[in-house]
């Protein structure tokens, strides 16, 4: 909203004054789009020896000052420096907020450049001031100037007095509101370069991540390249795109999404293939949330919803087959052997459920849990799964025997995600600690952690963590045989990490909102 108590009116842009924008900014079509992006994204590893040996709110306190200095080069280069502390109180702190410089605001919201040239010139050298390299990567080596200011000790030390006595910034939104919907279209945060897009072919390694702005994002793994080309970025959900499987030799997904929609997504031509929306229950409340699903042979996919219910759909007809009752609350993960036709599921309810797909019955629940299960991984060459839920622990099962093995105790660790090595042993899981934490699953095998202390159980399993450096880890995924760790976060990062060593191999360039699954 525009400031109630600004001296001046609004800035209100005619499409003929948005056209001019884009006018001056032509050279911007010049650039290679393909080298743009990659700078862009090896902008998050960009190191400045300048900043090396200062504390966080120093660093960041630098960084504004740098940033500013970009406002008084521009200045400068017009012969018009006098103006800088202006710029700054009009809240033009940038590079940034420059290329948003039009006529009309300076007319409107800058009455002190009383000179008709001074303002043609402020204006033509702000449209032209991302030529150079240095402030057009600014945001993507140092960051968002206008969080930066929000965050810095230093810069709200200096701005309290400016913002209540001087009422420096009121005029910002001006700047910004009426270029938003140019600065931030569609295009603007999702295009994927040609030569990117075109490259599929060249690659057979792969990470896949979904969003909760209903995206399905798609990154070859390419060594020695830290951040690899987003070579698939599609719009699939209306809502939260919560999960999805993928089949890597056909190059297909099966999402599924809060808008009780589910696709069949081919990668390779960038296309849906089929879409089914569930209104057999005519219940416009429910929402899928799980999905595991079998691309060849009979072509199906089991979807847990809102309501406990798992469904069972037919991807060639895009019709439901049968609906597997037995929770009473949200149905938060599944998995499925096809070739024995068995189903587990976990649910909000704190059950972890075995379904016979046959005779659609549910035949085991599993009791332990004392909170909403949220986390389940299947190893069914071993009949062995592991859960979690909304507590500090996770439980291994026996699906043959159709009987708990152990828990585990994970003090300060509420498991989001997990991965399970049955072979090995081993298991991984992630947390809203932003840790993935690795447990020795043979460690006191012999007897359950409720028979012993506590604070012994979980320090005997417990191996090693890797800090993700996350707000929190919400999915992950492992290939153990490689020793290759992939993880989503709730702060829209998806990285790659050794297993072995915990370095970070690769960062993944492109979500703008927090993950929900990355496979």
């Amino acid at each position: 909203m525009p400031p109630s108590d600004s001296a001046t009116p609004p800035v209100v842009l005619i499409q003929e004054e948005i056209d001019e924008w884009h006018q001056k900014l032509k050279w911007q079509k010049e650039l290679n789009e393909q080298t743009e992006h990659r700078l862009q994204r090896e902008g998050i590893f960009w190191h400045d020896k300048r900043l090396d040996g200062l504390s966080d709110d120093d660093r960041m306190w630098e960084i504004i000052k740098m940033s500013f200095r970009q406002v008084a080069q521009v200045l400068a280069s017009v012969g018009l420096v006098h103006f800088f502390e202006y710029f700054l109180q009009r809240g033009i702190l940038g590079a940034k907020h420059l290329r948003l410089l039009t006529l009309k605001y300076v007319e409107t919201k800058m009455p002190e450049i009383r000179d008709a040239e001074d303002r043609r010139l402020i204006v033509e050298a702000a449209a032209e001031c991302m030529q150079d390299e240095e402030m057009r990567f600014f945001e993507a080596r140092y960051g968002d100037i206008d969080r930066l200011i929000l965050d810095s000790q230093h810069a709200r030390r200096f701005l309290s007095e400016k913002l209540l006595h001087e009422q420096w910034m009121i005029d910002q939104y001006d700047l910004t509101a009426p270029l938003h919907a140019e600065t931030n279209s569609f295009f603007t945060k999702w295009t994927v370069p040609r030569a990117d897009f075109a490259s599929f072919d060249q690659y057979e390694d792969w990470v896949a991540a979904s969003s909760c702005d209903g995206m399905l994002f798609l990154w070859p793994i390419i060594e020695g390249d830290r951040t690899p080309p987003v070579v698939r970025c599609k719009s699939l959900h209306s809502a939260p795109c919560v999960d999805f499987v993928m089949d890597w030799n056909r190059m297909e997904a099966v999402t599924c999404g809060l808008d009780n929609k589910v696709n069949l997504y081919n990668l390779k031509e960038n296309e849906v293939v089929s879409t089914f929306r569930d209104g057999r229950d005519g219940n416009d409340a429910q929402v899928f949330l799980c999905v595991d699903a079998q691309l060849e042979g009979a072509g199906l996919a089991a979807l847990g919803t809102n309501f406990g219910k798992v469904k069972v759909l037919d991807l060639q007809r895009m019709q439901l087959v049968t609906s597997l009752l037995g929770h009473s609350d949200h149905c938060r993960a599944l998995s499925v052997d096809w070739e024995r036709r068995l189903l587990v599921s976990c649910s909000w309810d704190s059950y972890v459920h075995l379904y016979d797909l046959r005779s659609s019955k549910l035949v085991q629940r599993f009791e332990g849990h004392n909170g909403n299960c949220v986390a389940l991984e299947v190893d069914w060459q071993h009949m062995v799964a592991a859960s979690s839920a909304a507590e500090y622990r996770f439980i291994l099962w026996d699906l043959e025997e159709r009987k708990l093995i152990q828990r585990y105790d994970s003090p300060g660790h509420n498991v989001n995600c997990l991965s399970l090595n049955t072979e090995e042993g081993t298991l991984a899981t992630g947390s809203d600690d932003g840790l993935v934490k690795l447990w020795n699953l043979a460690a006191d095998e012999a007897s359950d952690c409720d028979s012993r202390d506590s604070r012994d159980s979980w320090q005997n399993a417990w191996e090693r963590s890797i800090d993700c450096k996350h707000h929190m880890t919400l999915a992950m995924d492992v290939d153990w045989s490689r020793k290759k760790l992939v993880t989503a976060s709730w702060d829209y990062n998806v990285d790659m990490w050794d297993l072995q060593t915990g370095d970070h191999l690769h960062h993944f360039f492109k979500p703008r909102r927090c993950m929900t699954q990355v496979r």
